[in-house]
Protein backbone atom coordinates (compact mmCIF):
# COMPACT_ATOMS: atom_id res chain seq x y z
CA UNK A 1 0.00 0.00 0.00
CA UNK A 2 2.80 2.40 0.83
CA UNK A 3 4.62 1.69 -2.41
CA UNK A 4 1.35 2.15 -4.32
CA UNK A 5 0.77 5.65 -2.93
CA UNK A 6 4.43 6.50 -3.40
CA UNK A 7 4.65 5.48 -7.03
CA UNK A 8 1.31 7.03 -7.91
CA UNK A 9 2.67 10.38 -6.75
CA UNK A 10 6.00 9.91 -8.49
CA UNK A 11 4.34 8.81 -11.74
CA UNK A 12 2.18 11.92 -11.77
CA UNK A 13 5.07 14.23 -10.88
CA UNK A 14 7.45 12.92 -13.55
CA UNK A 15 4.96 13.42 -16.38
CA UNK A 16 3.61 16.66 -14.96
CA UNK A 17 7.06 18.27 -14.88
CA UNK A 18 7.82 17.42 -18.50
CA UNK A 19 4.45 18.70 -19.72
CA UNK A 20 4.73 21.84 -17.61
CA UNK A 21 8.31 22.38 -18.81
CA UNK A 22 7.06 22.21 -22.40
CA UNK A 23 4.36 24.76 -21.63
CA UNK A 24 6.93 27.02 -19.98
CA UNK A 25 9.12 26.65 -23.12
CA UNK A 26 12.07 25.06 -21.37
CA UNK A 27 14.67 23.99 -23.94
CA UNK A 28 14.92 20.29 -24.81
CA UNK A 29 18.42 20.30 -23.32
CA UNK A 30 17.06 21.64 -20.03
CA UNK A 31 14.32 19.01 -19.95
CA UNK A 32 16.79 16.19 -20.62
CA UNK A 33 19.21 17.53 -17.98
CA UNK A 34 16.35 17.88 -15.50
CA UNK A 35 15.35 14.24 -15.95
CA UNK A 36 18.98 13.12 -15.76
CA UNK A 37 19.32 15.06 -12.50
CA UNK A 38 16.64 12.85 -10.96
CA UNK A 39 18.51 9.68 -11.86
CA UNK A 40 21.83 11.22 -10.81
CA UNK A 41 20.37 11.81 -7.35
CA UNK A 42 19.06 8.25 -7.44
CA UNK A 43 22.56 6.95 -8.21
CA UNK A 44 24.20 9.00 -5.47
CA UNK A 45 21.60 7.69 -3.05
CA UNK A 46 22.45 4.10 -3.92
CA UNK A 47 26.07 4.84 -2.93
CA UNK A 48 25.51 6.37 0.50
CA UNK A 49 22.10 5.22 1.75
CA UNK A 50 22.79 1.63 2.90
CA UNK A 51 24.53 3.09 5.97
CA UNK A 52 21.36 4.94 6.89
CA UNK A 53 19.27 1.76 6.56
CA UNK A 54 21.74 -0.07 8.80
CA UNK A 55 21.66 2.77 11.36
CA UNK A 56 17.93 3.52 11.58
CA UNK A 57 16.16 0.56 9.96
CA UNK A 58 13.92 0.07 6.96
CA UNK A 59 10.74 1.71 8.26
CA UNK A 60 12.34 4.94 9.48
CA UNK A 61 14.37 5.22 6.27
CA UNK A 62 11.22 4.91 4.18
CA UNK A 63 9.28 7.42 6.30
CA UNK A 64 12.06 10.00 6.44
CA UNK A 65 12.69 10.08 2.71
CA UNK A 66 8.97 10.11 1.94
CA UNK A 67 8.82 13.38 3.87
CA UNK A 68 11.71 14.77 1.82
CA UNK A 69 10.02 13.78 -1.45
CA UNK A 70 6.75 15.38 -0.35
CA UNK A 71 8.52 18.68 0.42
CA UNK A 72 10.36 18.82 -2.90
CA UNK A 73 7.10 18.17 -4.81
CA UNK A 74 5.65 21.37 -3.35
CA UNK A 75 8.81 23.37 -4.04
CA UNK A 76 8.50 22.56 -7.75
CA UNK A 77 5.25 24.54 -7.83
CA UNK A 78 6.86 27.52 -6.12
CA UNK A 79 10.07 27.73 -8.19
CA UNK A 80 9.15 27.19 -11.84
CA UNK A 81 12.62 27.65 -13.34
CA UNK A 82 15.10 25.20 -14.89
CA UNK A 83 17.84 26.23 -12.45
CA UNK A 84 15.54 25.31 -9.54
CA UNK A 85 13.98 22.15 -10.93
CA UNK A 86 17.31 20.47 -11.65
CA UNK A 87 18.52 20.35 -8.02
CA UNK A 88 14.98 19.60 -6.82
CA UNK A 89 14.84 16.61 -9.16
CA UNK A 90 18.21 15.46 -7.85
CA UNK A 91 16.97 15.62 -4.25
CA UNK A 92 13.80 13.78 -5.25
CA UNK A 93 15.86 11.05 -6.92
CA UNK A 94 18.02 10.74 -3.81
CA UNK A 95 14.90 10.34 -1.65
CA UNK A 96 13.37 7.72 -3.92
CA UNK A 97 16.61 5.74 -3.92
CA UNK A 98 16.34 5.51 -0.14
CA UNK A 99 12.76 4.31 -0.26
CA UNK A 100 13.27 1.81 -3.09
CA UNK A 101 16.52 0.45 -1.64
CA UNK A 102 14.85 -0.10 1.74
CA UNK A 103 11.83 -1.85 0.24
CA UNK A 104 13.78 -4.05 -2.20
CA UNK A 105 16.32 -5.16 0.42
CA UNK A 106 13.41 -5.80 2.83
CA UNK A 107 11.65 -8.01 0.27
CA UNK A 108 14.85 -9.86 -0.64
CA UNK A 109 15.43 -10.64 3.04
CA UNK A 110 12.02 -12.36 3.13
CA UNK A 111 12.35 -14.21 -0.18
CA UNK A 112 13.49 -17.72 -1.02
CA UNK A 113 14.75 -18.82 -4.46
CA UNK A 114 11.50 -20.54 -5.46
CA UNK A 115 9.39 -17.44 -4.83
CA UNK A 116 11.81 -14.54 -5.32
CA UNK A 117 10.76 -13.84 -8.90
CA UNK A 118 7.08 -13.79 -7.96
CA UNK A 119 7.65 -11.66 -4.87
CA UNK A 120 9.64 -9.02 -6.75
CA UNK A 121 7.06 -9.19 -9.53
CA UNK A 122 4.23 -8.43 -7.11
CA UNK A 123 6.30 -5.47 -5.92
CA UNK A 124 6.71 -4.44 -9.57
CA UNK A 125 2.98 -4.81 -10.26
CA UNK A 126 2.14 -2.58 -7.32
CA UNK A 127 4.76 -0.04 -8.42
CA UNK A 128 3.94 0.12 -12.11
CA UNK A 129 0.18 -0.19 -11.69
CA UNK A 130 0.20 2.76 -9.34
CA UNK A 131 2.52 4.68 -11.64
CA UNK A 132 0.02 4.10 -14.47
CA UNK A 133 -2.83 5.40 -12.30
CA UNK A 134 -0.70 8.47 -11.62
CA UNK A 135 -0.74 9.25 -15.35
CA UNK A 136 -4.55 9.41 -15.31
CA UNK A 137 -4.39 12.04 -12.57
CA UNK A 138 -2.76 14.39 -15.08
CA UNK A 139 -6.29 15.05 -16.38
CA UNK A 140 -7.68 16.11 -12.99
CA UNK A 141 -6.43 19.72 -13.18
CA UNK A 142 -4.48 21.94 -15.60
CA UNK A 143 -0.69 21.35 -15.50
CA UNK A 144 -0.20 25.14 -15.38
CA UNK A 145 -1.74 25.36 -11.90
CA UNK A 146 -0.63 24.18 -8.46
CA UNK A 147 -3.38 21.60 -7.81
CA UNK A 148 -1.50 18.66 -9.33
CA UNK A 149 1.61 19.44 -7.29
CA UNK A 150 -0.55 19.41 -4.15
CA UNK A 151 -1.98 16.03 -5.14
CA UNK A 152 1.56 14.65 -5.56
CA UNK A 153 2.51 15.85 -2.08
CA UNK A 154 -0.63 14.32 -0.55
CA UNK A 155 0.01 10.94 -2.19
CA UNK A 156 3.65 10.78 -1.08
CA UNK A 157 2.68 11.76 2.46
CA UNK A 158 -0.04 9.08 2.47
CA UNK A 159 2.62 6.47 1.66
CA UNK A 160 4.02 6.85 5.18
CA UNK A 161 0.81 5.73 6.89
CA UNK A 162 0.61 2.01 5.96
CA UNK A 163 4.32 1.26 6.41
CA UNK A 164 4.39 2.87 9.86
CA UNK A 165 0.97 1.92 11.28
CA UNK A 166 0.01 -1.45 9.78
CA UNK A 167 1.51 -4.74 11.05
CA UNK A 168 4.64 -5.80 9.17
CA UNK A 169 7.83 -7.78 9.71
CA UNK A 170 10.98 -5.91 8.78
CA UNK A 171 14.26 -7.84 9.03
CA UNK A 172 15.09 -8.30 12.70
CA UNK A 173 18.77 -7.52 12.23
CA UNK A 174 20.22 -5.52 9.35
CA UNK A 175 23.78 -6.34 8.39
CA UNK A 176 25.81 -4.99 5.52
CA UNK A 177 28.68 -6.81 3.90
CA UNK A 178 30.24 -4.58 1.23
CA UNK A 179 29.90 -6.06 -2.24
CA UNK A 180 32.47 -4.70 -4.69
CA UNK A 181 31.53 -4.21 -8.33
CA UNK A 182 34.02 -6.85 -9.43
CA UNK A 183 32.26 -9.28 -7.08
CA UNK A 184 28.92 -8.41 -8.65
CA UNK A 185 30.42 -9.35 -11.99
CA UNK A 186 31.66 -12.63 -10.53
CA UNK A 187 28.32 -13.43 -8.89
CA UNK A 188 26.23 -12.63 -11.96
CA UNK A 189 27.66 -10.94 -15.05
CA UNK A 190 24.23 -11.12 -16.66
CA UNK A 191 22.54 -9.27 -13.80
CA UNK A 192 25.26 -6.61 -13.75
CA UNK A 193 25.20 -5.87 -17.47
CA UNK A 194 21.45 -6.45 -17.58
CA UNK A 195 20.51 -3.75 -15.08
CA UNK A 196 22.88 -1.32 -16.81
CA UNK A 197 21.56 -1.92 -20.34
CA UNK A 198 17.98 -1.90 -19.08
CA UNK A 199 18.70 1.38 -17.31
CA UNK A 200 20.05 2.93 -20.51
CA UNK A 201 17.08 1.75 -22.56
CA UNK A 202 14.21 2.28 -20.12
CA UNK A 203 15.81 5.41 -18.62
CA UNK A 204 15.42 7.16 -21.95
CA UNK A 205 11.70 6.43 -21.81
CA UNK A 206 11.35 7.54 -18.17
CA UNK A 207 13.06 10.81 -18.95
CA UNK A 208 11.65 11.61 -22.38
CA UNK A 209 8.53 9.48 -22.90
CA UNK A 210 6.12 12.38 -22.30
CA UNK A 211 8.31 14.63 -24.46
CA UNK A 212 8.13 12.01 -27.26
CA UNK A 213 4.33 11.94 -27.00
CA UNK A 214 4.19 15.74 -26.99
CA UNK A 215 6.51 15.90 -30.03
CA UNK A 216 4.28 13.68 -32.18
CA UNK A 217 1.29 15.92 -31.51
CA UNK A 218 -0.60 14.19 -28.71
CA UNK A 219 -2.67 16.36 -26.37
CA UNK A 220 -2.71 16.05 -22.57
CA UNK A 221 -5.16 13.16 -22.71
CA UNK A 222 -3.07 11.39 -25.37
CA UNK A 223 0.16 11.87 -23.41
CA UNK A 224 -1.34 10.41 -20.24
CA UNK A 225 -2.89 7.54 -22.26
CA UNK A 226 0.45 6.69 -23.88
CA UNK A 227 2.33 6.73 -20.58
CA UNK A 228 -0.43 4.73 -18.90
CA UNK A 229 -0.36 2.13 -21.72
CA UNK A 230 3.37 1.50 -21.22
CA UNK A 231 2.87 1.05 -17.50
CA UNK A 232 -0.36 -0.89 -17.98
CA UNK A 233 1.55 -3.42 -20.08
CA UNK A 234 4.01 -3.75 -17.20
CA UNK A 235 1.13 -4.33 -14.80
CA UNK A 236 -0.18 -7.15 -16.99
CA UNK A 237 3.11 -8.94 -17.68
CA UNK A 238 5.29 -8.34 -14.60
CA UNK A 239 3.89 -11.17 -12.49
CA UNK A 240 3.66 -13.77 -15.32
CA UNK A 241 7.30 -13.12 -16.20
CA UNK A 242 8.33 -13.48 -12.56
CA UNK A 243 6.28 -16.67 -12.23
CA UNK A 244 7.94 -18.14 -15.32
CA UNK A 245 11.40 -17.15 -14.07
CA UNK A 246 10.85 -19.26 -10.93
CA UNK A 247 10.19 -22.33 -13.08
CA UNK A 248 12.56 -22.08 -16.05
CA UNK A 249 16.08 -20.63 -16.31
CA UNK A 250 15.86 -16.91 -15.61
CA UNK A 251 18.32 -16.04 -18.37
CA UNK A 252 15.88 -17.36 -20.99
CA UNK A 253 13.09 -15.21 -19.58
CA UNK A 254 15.40 -12.16 -19.60
CA UNK A 255 16.42 -12.91 -23.20
CA UNK A 256 12.84 -13.35 -24.37
CA UNK A 257 11.59 -10.26 -22.56
CA UNK A 258 14.41 -8.10 -23.91
CA UNK A 259 13.85 -9.25 -27.50
CA UNK A 260 10.08 -8.78 -27.28
CA UNK A 261 10.55 -5.29 -25.81
CA UNK A 262 13.05 -4.42 -28.56
CA UNK A 263 10.56 -5.41 -31.28
CA UNK A 264 7.82 -3.40 -29.57
CA UNK A 265 10.14 -0.37 -29.26
CA UNK A 266 10.76 -0.53 -33.01
CA UNK A 267 7.00 -0.68 -33.44
CA UNK A 268 6.55 2.48 -31.37
CA UNK A 269 9.18 4.28 -33.47
CA UNK A 270 7.35 3.30 -36.66
CA UNK A 271 3.87 4.14 -35.31
CA UNK A 272 4.40 7.84 -34.65
CA UNK A 273 1.87 8.72 -37.37
CA UNK A 274 -0.33 5.66 -36.90
CA UNK A 275 -3.73 5.71 -35.15
CA UNK A 276 -3.48 6.18 -31.39
CA UNK A 277 -4.74 2.65 -30.49
CA UNK A 278 -1.88 1.07 -32.45
CA UNK A 279 0.66 3.31 -30.70
CA UNK A 280 -0.83 2.37 -27.32
CA UNK A 281 -0.58 -1.37 -28.06
CA UNK A 282 3.06 -1.06 -29.11
CA UNK A 283 3.79 1.03 -26.01
CA UNK A 284 2.10 -1.53 -23.75
CA UNK A 285 4.25 -4.35 -25.16
CA UNK A 286 7.42 -2.25 -24.85
CA UNK A 287 6.78 -1.56 -21.17
CA UNK A 288 5.28 -4.96 -20.37
CA UNK A 289 8.40 -6.83 -21.47
CA UNK A 290 11.06 -4.16 -20.90
CA UNK A 291 10.40 -2.70 -17.46
CA UNK A 292 10.33 -6.06 -15.57
CA UNK A 293 13.88 -6.84 -16.78
CA UNK A 294 15.37 -5.03 -13.77
CA UNK A 295 13.45 -7.21 -11.30
CA UNK A 296 14.41 -10.36 -13.22
CA UNK A 297 18.09 -9.36 -13.07
CA UNK A 298 17.83 -8.67 -9.32
CA UNK A 299 16.26 -12.09 -8.82
CA UNK A 300 18.96 -13.95 -10.75
CA UNK A 301 21.69 -12.11 -8.82
CA UNK A 302 20.19 -12.94 -5.42
CA UNK A 303 19.53 -16.64 -6.00
CA UNK A 304 22.86 -17.80 -4.54
CA UNK A 305 23.70 -15.09 -2.03
CA UNK A 306 23.89 -15.34 1.78
CA UNK A 307 21.56 -13.03 3.70
CA UNK A 308 24.39 -10.70 4.73
CA UNK A 309 25.10 -9.75 1.12
CA UNK A 310 21.53 -8.94 0.05
CA UNK A 311 21.68 -5.26 0.98
CA UNK A 312 25.11 -4.77 -0.56
CA UNK A 313 24.04 -6.49 -3.75
CA UNK A 314 20.80 -4.49 -3.94
CA UNK A 315 22.85 -1.33 -3.48
CA UNK A 316 25.31 -2.28 -6.21
CA UNK A 317 22.65 -3.23 -8.74
CA UNK A 318 20.61 -0.15 -7.94
CA UNK A 319 23.70 2.00 -8.43
CA UNK A 320 24.57 0.42 -11.78
CA UNK A 321 20.98 0.73 -12.94
CA UNK A 322 20.92 4.33 -11.74
CA UNK A 323 24.01 5.21 -13.78
CA UNK A 324 22.39 3.76 -16.88
CA UNK A 325 19.10 5.49 -16.17
CA UNK A 326 20.83 8.83 -15.60
CA UNK A 327 22.69 8.63 -18.91
CA UNK A 328 19.69 7.24 -20.81
CA UNK A 329 17.76 10.53 -21.23
CA UNK A 330 20.88 12.32 -22.50
CA UNK A 331 21.58 9.70 -25.18
CA UNK A 332 17.87 9.37 -25.90
CA UNK A 333 17.61 13.13 -26.42
CA UNK A 334 20.51 13.02 -28.86
CA UNK A 335 18.83 10.14 -30.71
CA UNK A 336 15.63 12.20 -30.98
CA UNK A 337 17.60 15.13 -32.38
CA UNK A 338 19.24 12.91 -35.01
CA UNK A 339 16.33 10.67 -36.02
CA UNK A 340 13.24 12.54 -34.88
CA UNK A 341 10.93 11.54 -32.00
CA UNK A 342 11.08 7.85 -32.95
CA UNK A 343 14.84 7.85 -32.41
CA UNK A 344 14.20 7.49 -28.68
CA UNK A 345 12.70 4.04 -29.19
CA UNK A 346 15.09 2.93 -31.93
CA UNK A 347 17.90 3.59 -29.45
CA UNK A 348 16.09 1.50 -26.81
CA UNK A 349 15.49 -1.31 -29.32
CA UNK A 350 19.21 -1.56 -30.12
CA UNK A 351 20.20 -1.83 -26.45
CA UNK A 352 17.52 -4.40 -25.63
CA UNK A 353 18.59 -6.55 -28.57
CA UNK A 354 22.16 -6.56 -27.24
CA UNK A 355 20.86 -7.61 -23.82
CA UNK A 356 18.85 -10.46 -25.34
CA UNK A 357 21.96 -11.86 -27.05
CA UNK A 358 24.01 -11.47 -23.85
CA UNK A 359 21.39 -13.33 -21.79
CA UNK A 360 21.50 -16.31 -24.12
CA UNK A 361 25.30 -16.39 -24.25
CA UNK A 362 25.87 -16.06 -20.49
CA UNK A 363 23.43 -18.76 -19.41
CA UNK A 364 21.96 -19.11 -15.93
CA UNK A 365 23.75 -20.19 -12.71
CA UNK A 366 22.44 -23.27 -10.94
CA UNK A 367 20.38 -22.33 -7.90
CA UNK A 368 21.87 -23.64 -4.70
CA UNK A 369 18.64 -24.87 -3.20
CA UNK A 370 15.07 -25.38 -4.28
CA UNK A 371 12.73 -24.16 -1.61
CA UNK A 372 9.05 -24.95 -1.53
CA UNK A 373 6.94 -21.98 -2.60
CA UNK A 374 4.58 -20.68 0.05
CA UNK A 375 2.18 -17.77 0.31
CA UNK A 376 4.33 -16.27 3.08
CA UNK A 377 7.90 -17.58 2.80
CA UNK A 378 9.69 -17.89 6.12
CA UNK A 379 13.32 -16.88 6.55
CA UNK A 380 15.82 -17.11 9.40
CA UNK A 381 15.35 -13.38 10.01
CA UNK A 382 11.60 -13.65 10.52
CA UNK A 383 11.85 -16.92 12.44
CA UNK A 384 14.55 -15.49 14.69
CA UNK A 385 12.54 -12.40 15.55
CA UNK A 386 9.43 -14.47 16.29
CA UNK A 387 11.44 -16.86 18.48
CA UNK A 388 12.84 -13.89 20.39
CA UNK A 389 9.30 -12.56 20.96
CA UNK A 390 8.09 -15.95 22.19
CA UNK A 391 11.04 -16.32 24.57
CA UNK A 392 10.54 -12.81 25.93
CA UNK A 393 6.86 -13.55 26.49
CA UNK A 394 7.71 -16.78 28.32
CA UNK A 395 10.16 -14.90 30.57
CA UNK A 396 7.51 -12.29 31.35
CA UNK A 397 4.97 -14.97 32.26
CA UNK A 398 7.44 -16.77 34.51
CA UNK A 399 8.30 -13.47 36.20
CA UNK A 400 4.63 -12.74 36.89
CA UNK A 401 4.09 -16.21 38.32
Amino acid sequence: MSVAFLMMGNGLLGTLLIVRAGQEEFSSGSIGAMMSAYFSGFTIGALVLPRIIVSVGHVRTFAGFAAVASITALLHAVLVEPWAWMPLRMVTGFAYAGMILSTESWLNAHAVPSTRGQLLSIFGVASMGSWALGQALLNVAPPAGVALFLIVSVLISAAVVPVTLLPSHSPAEVTQEPVAFRNLLLVSPLATFGVFLAGLAIGGFWGLGPSFAQSIGLDIGGISAFMASVLGGTLALQWPLGWLSDRVPRNLIIAGAALASALAAAGVALATEAPLPLLLVAGALFGGFGIPIYSLCVAIANDNLPAGQLLGTARGLLLINGVGTAVGPLIGGAAMSLAGPGGLFLYAAALLTILSVLAIVRGCPVRTAAAKATRCPSTPMITGSLDAMVQANDRDERGMS
